[in-house]
């Protein structure tokens, strides 16, 4: 059984799959397209990525891809935790430059539902963390994005100063100065 709960930006969705316990320990569900469908989300999930931040404080993100390639993603942690948030970069919507934070771990099995237009960003809070991200739509480097994770107009209080970042991530511009088109 799967349960959705809708995140403080609405159409940001928490997912919890049943845990089944028995003898030799427990299972659970990381995908199902049948429940999904059930609950109403009817995304065509084509790739899987698994990332692996080797220390505590490495920071992945903001990141998106331009339309006509916006994606939609999902994530979950499968060792380890982190902090995983969605910032809505729609100028048309109500919730513009708002975000939303999700803790994602091994323990609590939590997943996060981001839909195109967003930007998501995932805050690794252990060493070896690693997290699945599955998208809709396959990367293309010319429409990678970024924003700053310090951007001022969006605020996040991400809980570290200084945290371990790639180059792209350093020299992503703030949103007001991005080319952003969602």
């Amino acid at each position: 059984m799967l349960k959705v709960t809708p995140a403080d930006l609405p159409e940001v969705l928490i997912l919890e799959y049943e845990k089944h316990l028995e003898v030799r320990g427990y299972s659970y569900s990381s995908f199902s397209k049948r429940e999904l469908k059930e609950v109403g989300i009817e995304t065509d999930f084509v790739e899987e990525n698994v990332y692996c931040p080797k220390k505590a404080g490495t920071l992945y993100g903001i990141h998106f891809q331009n339309d006509p390639m916006a994606q939609t993603k999902l994530l979950y942690c499968i060792k380890g935790r982190g902090l995983d948030f969605a910032v809505d970069l729609r100028r048309a919507s109500k919730t513009y430059k708002q975000w939303v934070c999700v803790e994602l771990s091994s323990d609590n099995r939590k997943q996060i539902y981001i839909p195109k237009g967003f930007g998501h960003a995932f805050l690794s809070l252990e060493d070896n963390t690693k997290v699945v991200m599955r998208i809709d739509n396959y990367f293309h480097q010319e429409y990678r994005r970024g924003i700053a994770w310090n951007d001022p107009d969006l605020n996040i209080p991400f809980p570290i100063d200084k945290p371990i970042l790639a180059q792209h991530d350093i020299e992503a511009p703030f949103l007001k100065d991005s080319d952003c088109n969602l």
